[in-house]
């Protein structure tokens, strides 16, 4: 069984579905409710833990009701969560998430990070492959100089708050389309990828939700498109998109495949309600996608 590190935001998703995104102060009443892990880490670690990787996530929780609720969820998903730091006088991450009739949702998110000693009694070299998003900056800084050496798969899920210091540290690089406008200040995504690819040592992708990943090979852009479906919920669909996608990275694949396979998974996830938790296990797929 591989095992895969992961560091960044974990939380505890409420989420609401409603027929139409409010429009006044006023009550409403919604259709459905629901608890589920959140964060762009802790849903990349179902993602990885469904689909059979051994998951290792570090992350802050706090020692209060919420992350004593998270972290009761998280081990339910076998996530191991040694390398997780509890710490006294900290909220845990929490948000409020309304998905309307065609699957897309409005997120509400309390988050706040505590510079922590990084635990020093880690054998990196044990991981075939890591993961790291954008929410930590200053922790994810820390354990990217212990690894530097660790010649293996190193994946970012580049959000708006990418900086140039972070990217340095990583083989693979995929920002969301606005991470991506954020960072080059470039709408057009060709421009912005060969603008990244001229300054960084690190294969770079851009995903832009139903529109696929898109990517430059051989000074052509590339583009992998999106299976078409009528989502019920896109909420961790990126998230489950990047654990699926480093799954094929450090099973040796081809880039395509890679693509086509996060592709997939992401799909699958976007036909359940429940955030990461609409996550598929690898019972349900198909034999030739396994």
């Amino acid at each position: 069984m591989r095992k895969i590190f992961v560091h960044g935001l974990s939380a505890l998703d409420l989420i609401h579905t409603v027929s139409e995104f409010p429009k006044y102060a006023e009550k409403y009443k919604s259709n459905s409710v629901y608890v589920s892990i959140g964060g762009n880490a802790a849903n990349a670690s179902v993602a990885l833990s469904r689909l059979g990787m051994r998951v290792f996530l570090s992350t802050v929780i706090g020692n209060d009701e919420v992350g004593n609720i998270l972290k009761q969820k998280l081990l339910s998903e076998n996530i191991d969560l040694s390398y997780t730091h509890y710490v006294d006088n900290f909220k845990t991450s929490i948000s409020s998430i309304i998905i309307d009739k065609n699957g897309e949702r409005l997120v509400l998110n309390n988050r706040e990070f505590n510079d922590v000693v990084i635990k020093n009694n880690i054998d990196y070299e044990m991981f075939d492959g890591f993961l790291f998003d954008t929410r930590d900056l200053k922790n994810s800084i820390k354990i990217l100089k212990k690894i530097e050496n660790v010649r293996k798969p190193k994946l970012l899920d580049a959000e708006e708050n990418t900086t140039s210091e972070l990217l340095s540290h990583f083989s693979h690089v995929v920002f969301s389309y606005q991470g991506l406008k954020s960072f080059t200040g470039l709408d057009d995504i060709e421009t912005a990828l060969v603008s990244i690819s001229k300054k960084f040592d690190c294969k770079i992708f851009v995903t832009n939700g139903e529109h696929g990943c898109y990517y430059i090979k051989n000074n052509i852009l590339i583009n992998v498109p999106a299976i078409k479906i009528n989502p019920v919920d896109t909420l961790a669909a990126g998230d489950v998109w990047h654990g699926a996608f480093l799954l094929k990275l450090v099973s040796n694949s081809s880039l395509k495949k890679c693509i086509e396979f996060a592709n997939y998974i992401a799909c699958l996830k976007c036909k359940k309600f429940g955030g990461s938790s609409g996550a598929p296990f690898l019972s349900e797929l198909k034999g030739n996608l396994r």
